[in-house]
């Protein structure tokens, strides 16, 4: 966002915390593009990222009348959807999940492009080695559903099994 635009934000949000309801809708259009992306910088989750910055808005949309009109919008703004992202990062946490992290756009060099193939001809080699259930339980396969904690017992156990089989294979840990 240019420095003009944040001023204009500014404004925009000091008339909206003076109960002009009508700056909401300019209010949501310039803040949402923002928060989605901080959002999904922070979470790496699109759908989580989605809901958070949702959840920022209607917390900004509830506290406008706190702003205060000399402090910038846009800061004021991505403070309170940092504080929701890491309530959505502590809730995760509390459910024991982590969000699936997005592969980057960047193209990887062409070592690392060896490198990564090599790493995952040997992880598919000693995954290889793994019983049915432990390779269900660690994503690679498919099979019977399990309450959340049956799942992560197998997860955990099937974790330490794949730790004792890649330093039997590749040493260390």
């Amino acid at each position: 966002m240019s420095p003009a635009e944040r001023i204009e934000l500014s404004a925009t949000m000091a008339r909206l915390a003076d109960g002009d309801r009508s700056a909401f809708t300019e209010v949501f259009t310039r803040l949402w593009p923002e928060l989605r992306r901080f959002a999904g910088r922070w979470l790496h989750d699109d759908g989580e990222a989605d809901d958070v910055a949702q959840r920022a808005l209607l917390s900004i949309m509830a506290r406008a009348h706190e702003y205060e009109p000399h402090r910038d919008a846009l800061a004021w703004a991505i403070g309170i959807a940092a504080w929701e992202c890491r309530s959505s990062r502590r809730r995760l946490d509390r459910r024991r999940e982590q969000p699936l992290l997005e592969h980057s756009s960047v193209e990887p060099s062409p070592e690392d492009a060896v490198i990564g193939l090599d790493l995952e001809r040997a992880v598919l080699e000693v995954v290889g080695t793994l019983s049915p259930l432990d390779r269900v339980a660690l994503g690679f396969g498919s099979g019977e559903a399990v309450s959340p904690p049956t799942a992560r017992k197998r997860r955990q156990r099937a974790l330490m099994r794949l730790r004792e089989a890649w330093s039997r294979f590749h040493g260390g840990r």
